[in-house]
C-alpha cells in the first residue's frame, strides 16, 4: 500500500484532484469530511474547540457554527494554529483507522494542512495543488458564499506556494485548464502506480 497526502491552500482545487485520482482507483481520504464528523454536538473535539475559541461558535441548538469559528480562526496565525493543533489528533485518529480497514493499493489522504501536521508521517510523500491568487478567491467566494475580503483574509493566513513547492514531490498547477489538470492528474497516477516518485 502506498498511503499519500494531497494538500494545498484554500480555493487551490485539491479537491478536484482527489476526485480524478479517486475515479482513477486511488481510495481518498478526505480529511474535511472527517473534520465534520469529529464536532458533534458534545463530541471532545468541540469541547476542546469551545474552549479555546469561546462559546460564540456555536449555534443556538449548540452545533458548530463554521463561519463564525472560520472568522475567529483565521483572522491570526496563532489562532489558525490552535485550529490545527486542536483538531488534528482527532482527525489523525479516524484517518488511521480508515488506513486499516480498506485493502486500497494507493491511498490519497486530501486535506488542507498536512505538511507538518500529526498526518503528515503516515505519508510517503506529498502532492500539492497549486493555484494563481485569483483563481482561488474566485473559488472560495463561491463555494463558501463570502466576500473577497473574507476569502483574501483565509488566503493571508495560510502557507504561500514556495511553502508547497519546498515540501513536497510533487505539484499540480490548477488555473482552470480542466483538460491540462486531466492530463497532470493522470501523470500523477502512473507516477505512483509505478512507484517512480522522482
Amino acid at each position: 500500500m502506498v498511503v499519500f497526502g494531497i494538500t494545498g491552500g484554500s480555493g487551490s482545487g485539491k479537491t478536484s484532484v482527489s476526485k480524478m485520482l479517486e475515479k482513477l482507483g486511488v481510495h481518498i481520504i478526505d480529511t474535511d469530511v472527517i473534520a465534520h464528523e469529529i464536532v458533534e454536538p458534545n463530541s471532545d473535539c468541540l469541547n476542546e474547540l469551545v474552549d479555546y475559541f469561546g462559546d460564540s461558535i456555536l449555534n443556538d441548538d449548540k452545533t458548530l457554527n463554521r463561519k463564525k469559528l472560520a472568522s475567529i480562526a483565521f483572522s491570526d496565525k496563532q489562532k489558525t494554529e490552535a485550529l490545527s493543533n486542536i483538531t488534528h489528533k482527532y482527525i489523525k485518529a479516524e484517518v488511521v483507522k480508515d488506513i486499516n480497514t480498506t485493502d486500497a493499493e494507493l491511498v490519497g489522504i486530501d486535506g488542507a494542512v498536512i505538511i507538518g501536521s500529526n498526518v503528515e508521517p503516515l505519508c510517503e510523500f506529498i502532492v500539492s495543488v497549486i493555484a494563481d491568487k485569483q483563481s482561488r478567491i474566485t473559488r472560495i467566494k463561491t463555494r463558501d458564499n463570502i466576500t473577497d475580503e473574507q476569502a483574501i483574509q483565509r488566503i493571508n493566513a495560510q502557507n504561500d506556494d514556495e511553502f508547497y513547492k519546498e515540501n513536497s514531490m510533487y505539484i499540480i498547477y490548477n488555473n482552470g485548464d480542466i483538460a491540462q489538470l486531466e492530463s497532470d492528474v493522470v501523470g500523477l497516477f502512473n507516477k505512483i502506480k509505478g512507484n517512480s516518485f522522482e
